[in-house]
C-alpha cells in the first residue's frame, strides 16, 4: 500500500518541482502575460479597444483674421465669472470641414441673459447665408449647435469660406453691448484614403484619423460625441483637454462639455 501511494505522488511532485523552477527562472515573462496590454482601453460598455493618438495636423491653409475672444462691441460685458466667450477653432480661426452641415462649438461663460444668436455669412460678408437665435443654457460650458438639415438652406459649397459669428445679446435694444466671436469654415471634398480609413474605423479611431487629416470641426464632433455616450472615461477627457491645448484653447480646455441642446428662440432667417 504505501508502495503504490508513493508512485501515486511522484507525478504530482515531478509537476510541481518544474512549475516551481519556472516560475524563478522566468518570473518577468510570467508578470507581463498576465497584465493587461498597454496600449489598450476600456470604454463604457467593456470593450477593448486600441487606443490611437489624437495628433490634430493643421492644414495649410489660413482665415482673413485672427481668433477674437469674447469681445464686446463697446467694451461692457455681461459676463458673470470673469471668463470670455470663445469660438473652438485652431488658431488659424479656419476650421475644415467634409460635412454638408457642420456642427460648430463655443465656449459659453457664466452670463446675466439667455439670448443668443449664429449668423453665417459669405466670405464677402455680404450675403447673410443663415441666421438664427437660442436660448442659452442655464450652466456655463461648452455647447455644441448644427446647421439644420433642411430644404431651406443649401448645404456648404466646397471649396467656399464662410464666416460665422456667435453674439451673446446683453440688452436686446443696443446690440453694441453683445459678447461676440467669429470663425470661419470651409467644406471640402474627403480623399479616398480617409472615406476608405473612415469605413472600416471604429468610433474610437474616427476623431484621430480627422485630426491627422486636419479636419477640424469633426474631429471636435467625433470626439464630443465619444465623451457624450462614455462620460466616465478620463482617456477621452485626456483626449479632449490634450487637442484643445494643441490649438491654444487652454484656458477652457478642462470646461465640461453640456449636452443640453440649444433651443431656437425664434425662427430662423436666411
Amino acid at each position: 500500500m504505501k508502495t503504490n501511494f508513493s508512485l501515486k505522488l511522484a507525478p504530482l511532485s515531478l509537476a510541481t518541482l518544474l512549475e516551481i523552477y519556472v516560475i524563478a527562472a522566468f518570473p518577468q515573462t510570467l508578470t507581463a502575460q498576465s497584465s493587461p496590454p498597454l496600449l489598450t482601453q476600456k470604454l463604457a460598455g467593456g470593450n477593448e479597444v486600441f487606443e490611437r493618438k489624437i495628433n490634430f495636423k493643421p492644414p495649410k491653409v489660413g482665415a482673413p483674421d485672427n481668433r477674437k475672444g469674447g469681445a464686446s462691441r463697446r467694451g461692457v460685458m455681461c459676463s458673470q465669472n470673469h471668463k470670455n466667450l470663445k469660438a473652438l477653432l485652431p488658431a488659424s480661426t479656419l476650421g475644415l470641414t467634409v460635412e454638408k452641415y457642420p456642427t460648430f462649438f463655443v465656449y459659453i461663460p457664466s452670463v446675466s441673459t439667455q439670448l443668443a444668436e449664429f449668423e453665417l455669412r459669405e466670405k464677402n460678408n455680404s450675403t447673410v447665408v443663415y441666421k438664427t437665435r437660442f436660448t442659452l443654457p442655464a450652466s456655463s460650458g461648452i455647447v455644441s449647435f448644427s446647421l439644420p438639415t433642411n430644404k431651406s438652406l443649401q448645404p456648404l459649397e466646397i471649396g467656399k469660406n464662410y464666416k460665422w459669428s456667435f453674439s451673446i445679446i446683453c440688452d436686446s435694444q443696443d446690440s453694441s453691448e453683445d459678447i461676440f466671436v467669429e470663425g470661419w469654415v470651409q467644406r471640402i471634398e474627403p480623399s479616398s484614403t480617409l472615406v476608405s480609413q473612415l469605413e472600416k474605423a471604429t468610433s474610437r479611431d474616427r476623431p484621430s484619423l480627422y485630426a491627422e487629416a486636419g479636419i477640424w470641426y469633426e474631429t471636435l464632433t467625433t470626439l464630443a460625441q465619444l465623451r457624450y455616450s462614455n462620460p466616465q472615461d478620463l482617456t477621452l477627457v485626456a483626449d479632449w483637454k490634450e487637442l484643445l491645448e494643441s490649438v491654444g484653447l487652454n484656458s477652457i480646455a478642462k470646461e465640461p462639455l453640456v449636452e443640453t441642446s440649444m433651443k431656437y428662440k425664434a425662427k430662423s432667417a436666411i
